[in-house]
C-alpha cells in the first residue's frame, strides 16, 4: 500500500513538475495580437516607411516591396508582440540605416525583467565578433574575461547570424555596440527567454554552465547608468564636462551634440574654454567616445573656439517632405494647425515651415545651414588638439569628427567611428495602436564634410582599439595611450626646434667668418 501511495505521489509531483515547466513557457510567450489588428499596424507602417528620405540606397524598390508583401501574407494569424517585433524589423533592417529601427517600449523590457529576472552578465563583443564577459553580477561560473563560445549549443558566429537581419546599422563595428548593450533582448530573438540558458566558454579549458537570472532589485543595485547622468546634464545644457589631465593637458567629454537651451550652452562653452586658458592647456583632447550623436549643427559652437577658418558641419543635407514628417509635429505641437500661427526660425533647429507649407515628396536643400563664417570667441584656444574615437561615436558624434578632421584640426586617435560620412537622420517615431511596437525612421539624408562613399566611417591618424583585458581594468588606457602621443609630439616639436636654431647658428657664424 505504501508502494502504491509512494508511486502515486512520484506520478503526481512528475505532473505538477510538467505543468509547472509549460505555464513558465507560456507565461514568458507574449499575449497574441489578433490578425486583425496586426494587419491594422502594419497598414500604419507601410504608410509611416514614406517618411524616410531614400530606402532603395541598399536594396531595390522590387526587392524591398516583396520582403514587404512577405511579411503582410505572413500575417495570417494571431502573433505575440515579440513575432510581430522580429517581422517589422527584418523590412527596416533592410534599408541599413542606424537612426530607423523598430524598437519595444522600456515597458517591455522592465516587464520581463520583473516576471522572469535579468541576465546577470555584462558582455562585450568586439570587432572581430569574439563575446567576452565584462561584469559577473550575481557570483555565477563565468568571470570577467572569460570567452563565450556557444549559447544552447549555437555557436556565437550562428546566433550573430540569427539576430543580425532583425537590427538596423551602417557599419559591422556598430552593431557590435548595438548587441552587448542590449544582449537580453537578443536571447529573448533567439531562444524566447533569457534564463535556464547553456553557456559554453573558455577560462585556460572549455566549460559549460547553466545561467540563471537575477532578480530585477539585485540586478537594479548593480546598474550604474550614466548614460541617465548624461542626459541629465544635457538637459541642463552641459552636455560637456572639462577637466585637467595633468600640467598642459586638459579634456573635454562630449555627452552629446544636445542644446535645449542655446544660450545656456554658450555660456557653459565660454567657462570651459575660460577655465582651459587659465589652467595654461597647451594640449586639449576631446572624448565623443560613447557620444550617439545629436545635432551637428550644435558642433558649430565648439569648432569656432578651435578654427579660426571657414567650415562646414554638414556638406549636404536634404529632408524630405512627407505626410508622416507633417502629423509627427500636428502631435507634438497641436498649434501648428491653425493657419494664423506664425512659426519662429530657430538657429539650430529642423525648418518647420518647409515641412507644414512644402509639396508633399519634395526635398529641402538644407546644405547652406551647415556653412560657418570665421567667428571670433573670447578665449578662443590655439593649442594642439586631439580627438579620441571609438565605434560607439555616432550620427552628429562622427560627422563632427569628419569636420575635424576634413579642416585638419587637430590628430584623432581611437577606432573607426561605428557613424558613417554618408548617412540618415533626424530621425521621428510612431507607436503602432494595437501592438504597442514603436517605429524610427530617418527623413533626411546628410553629408559629412570630406565625404566620400556610402558606409565609410571616420578613419583615426592613429588607430587604438583597447584588448578585454585593458577594458576589464579601471584605468582608461585610450587617454594614457593619447598622452604618450602628446608627449612625443612635443619632443619632435622641440627635436626640430632645436635643430633649426642650431642651423641658423652655424649659419650665423659661417657668414662672419
Amino acid at each position: 500500500m505504501y508502494y502504491q501511495s509512494n508511486i502515486h505521489f512520484r506520478t503526481f509531483f512528475c505532473l505538477l513538475i510538467i505543468a509547472l515547466s509549460c505555464f513558465q513557457l507560456q507565461a514568458q510567450e507574449d499575449k497574441l495580437i489578433p490578425e486583425k489588428k496586426l494587419l491594422k499596424d502594419f497598414e500604419n507602417f507601410e504608410q509611416f516607411l514614406r517618411a524616410h528620405p531614400d530606402p532603395y540606397t541598399h536594396i531595390s524598390e522590387k526587392d524591398f516591396d516583396k520582403q514587404l508583401k512577405a511579411v503582410k501574407g505572413s500575417l495570417n494569424k494571431p502573433h505575440s508582440q515579440l513575432e510581430f517585433y522580429k517581422k517589422l524589423s527584418s523590412v527596416v533592417a533592410l534599408i541599413k540605416d542606424g537612426h530607423s529601427s523598430v524598437y519595444f517600449s522600456q515597458f517591455w523590457k522592465e516587464k520581463k525583467r520583473k516576471e522572469f529576472g535579468c541576465f546577470p552578465y555584462k558582455l562585450h563583443l568586439n570587432n572581430d565578433n569574439e563575446l567576452f564577459v565584462l561584469e559577473n553580477f550575481n557570483d555565477g561560473a563565468m568571470k570577467p574575461g572569460d570567452k563565450i563560445l556557444a549559447i544552447e549549443g549555437v555557436s556565437v558566429d550562428s546566433f550573430l547570424a540569427m539576430v543580425d537581419p532583425y537590427i538596423s546599422y551602417e557599419k559591422l563595428n556598430f552593431r557590435n555596440t548595438l548587441i552587448d548593450d542590449d544582449f537580453e533582448k537578443y536571447l529573448y530573438l533567439v531562444f524566447s527567454k533569457c534564463n535556464d540558458l547553456t553557456f559554453k566558454y573558455y577560462n585556460l579549458k572549455e566549460h559549460e554552465t547553466v545561467v540563471k537570472t537575477m532578480p530585477f532589485k539585485d540586478w537594479k543595485s548593480f546598474q550604474k547608468d550614466d548614460r541617465e547622468e548624461r542626459e541629465l546634464l544635457i538637459a541642463q545644457g552641459k552636455p560637456y564636462a572639462y577637466h585637467k589631465v595633468k600640467d598642459g593637458i586638459g579634456m573635454i567629454s562630449i555627452y552629446g551634440f544636445y542644446a535645449p537651451d542655446i544660450d545656456t550652452y554658450n555660456r557653459f562653452l565660454l567657462k570651459t574654454f575660460k577655465s582651459i586658458r587659465n589652467d595654461s592647456i597647451h594640449s586639449l583632447i576631446i572624448d565623443i567616445r560613447g557620444n550617439y550623436g545629436g545635432w551637428p549643427k550644435i558642433a558649430s559652437e565648439l569648432f569656432h573656439y578651435i578654427s579660426e577658418t571657414y567650415f562646414k558641419t554638414m556638406a549636404r543635407s536634404t529632408m524630405k517632405v512627407s505626410y508622416p514628417y507633417r502629423n509627427y509635429f500636428y502631435d507634438k505641437y497641436p498649434m501648428l494647425r491653425s493657419r494664423s500661427f506664425t512659426i519662429p526660425k530657430r538657429r539650430h533647429f529642423v525648418d518647420l515651415n518647409a515641412i507644414m507649407n512644402r509639396e508633399i515628396g519634395q526635398f529641402i536643400d538644407e546644405s547652406t545651414f551647415f556653412n560657418e563664417e570665421p567667428n571670433t570667441e573670447s578665449f578662443e584656444y590655439s593649442g594642439d588638439v586631439y580627438l579620441l574615437t571609438n565605434r560607439d561615436s555616432y550620427s552628429a558624434a562622427s560627422s563632427f569628427a569628419s569636420t575635424f578632421q576634413c579642416y585638419r584640426m587637430g590628430m584623432i586617435i581611437g577606432e573607426e567611428t561605428g557613424g558613417t560620412k554618408i548617412f540618415r537622420a533626424n530621425p521621428i517615431r510612431e507607436k503602432l495602436a494595437n501592438s504597442g511596437i514603436n517605429v524610427r525612421l530617418s527623413t533626411t539624408k546628410m553629408y559629412t564634410a570630406c565625404f566620400n562613399e556610402e558606409m565609410e566611417g571616420v578613419k583615426p591618424t592613429i588607430k587604438y582599439s583597447p584588448s578585454i583585458f585593458e577594458l576589464l581594468s579601471d584605468i582608461d588606457t585610450q587617454v594614457i595611450y593619447a598622452q604618450r602621443v602628446i608627449k612625443k609630439v612635443k619632443q619632435k616639436r622641440e627635436a626640430a626646434l632645436n635643430k633649426s636654431s642650431e642651423e641658423k647658428k652655424l649659419e650665423s657664424s659661417e657668414k662672419k667668418s
